[in-house]
């Protein structure tokens, strides 16, 4: 394990599955678009991404419809401005624009058949987007989203001559979080066959009823311990990575929040440990000092 200063970012030659923020280090070089995971990929986006989405598919399906209203004949509307040319097509598109909204401010309106009928297909369409945009808007907003935070690195210190691993999280929100678990894994590439294994850390405690404040998790090296007689440099060989995961209720919403991070061995600090985050006032209240929540100190 590391020793001495406090590493934020891993060695360039050090690969993880999980990056610090949670998200996977997984891509996907496939370039199919599988339109069966769009709603799924959807929800994923960022907001920023989402409204460029929503944008720039409003704006295609008006400039369709845009196109198709004028490549029928003028005597199809009443109304329109202008009977030909670029300004004829703005026209058609600001139709479609009122249409697709249900605006209709009744200056220009369809009178033949065939624009009725595409009126009609673009109503449907309508309301099929609006009622997908909503769905997608309402969903990503009443999704539960998890502000537990890991520490940056973790430590190791003795206890009773036992190297003790830990690392701890806190809730960002603080909002109340009920049955929370937390599992901790060890994962190794076996040098033989190239295959990555996965140990189970069995932790000092890994559930809380309530998880209201910090939590410093703790795993004994003792010779149970898949850790146990591994040095930094074997790990570094095997490719090893600390992998956490995190699970509990949240009772604002009643749903299962969940969330994950790592840690590699650039990232855990020997013979260190962390900076107090609790203070306790007098009245016998308590807070929880995240200013101080990712700093560490090292041992006498």
């Amino acid at each position: 394990m590391s020793e001495g200063k406090n590493l934020s970012k891993p060695t360039a030659t050090q690969f993880r599955m999980i990056q610090k923020d949670g998200t996977l280090n997984i891509g996907n070089v496939s370039k199919k678009v599988n339109f069966g995971d769009l709603y799924h990929d959807l929800l994923k986006l960022s907001w920023t991404g989402f409204a460029c989405w929503f944008v720039t598919t409003v704006f295609a399906i008006n400039s369709v419809f845009g196109l198709l209203y004028f490549l029928l004949p003028s005597s199809e509307f009443e109304g329109f401005q202008h009977s030909s040319g670029f300004m004829r097509y703005l026209d058609s598109f600001f139709f479609s624009v009122q249409t697709l909204g249900t605006i209709g401010y009744g200056r220009a309106a369809p009178v033949g058949v065939l624009a009725n009928l595409l009126v009609t297909i673009e109503c449907y369409t309508g309301l099929f987007v609006i009622a997908l945009m909503t769905g997608l808007i309402f969903t990503r907003f009443s999704k539960p989203r998890s502000k537990v935070i890991f520490s940056q690195n973790a430590v190791i210190r003795n206890f009773d001559g036992v190297p003790c691993l830990m690392f701890r999280i806190a809730n960002e929100r603080q909002n109340n979080i009920t049955d929370a678990r937390v599992r901790v894994y060890l994962v190794m590439q076996d040098l033989k066959t190239g295959f990555r294994e996965f140990y189970d850390l069995k932790l000092e405690r890994d559930y809380s009823p309530i998880f209201a404040l910090s939590w410093t998790i703790a795993h004994d090296i003792d010779s149970t311990s898949p850790l146990y007689q591994l040095s930094n440099e074997e790990l570094k060989r095997r490719v090893a990575e600390i992998m956490v995961t995190f699970s509990g209720t949240d009772t604002t919403l009643s749903q299962e929040m969940y969330a994950k991070s790592s840690y590699l061995t650039d990232e855990i600090l020997k013979d260190h440990d962390f900076v107090d985050v609790i203070r306790r006032h007098p009245d016998t209240s308590v807070s929880l000092m995240l200013e101080n929540f990712h700093l560490v100190k090292p041992l006498n």
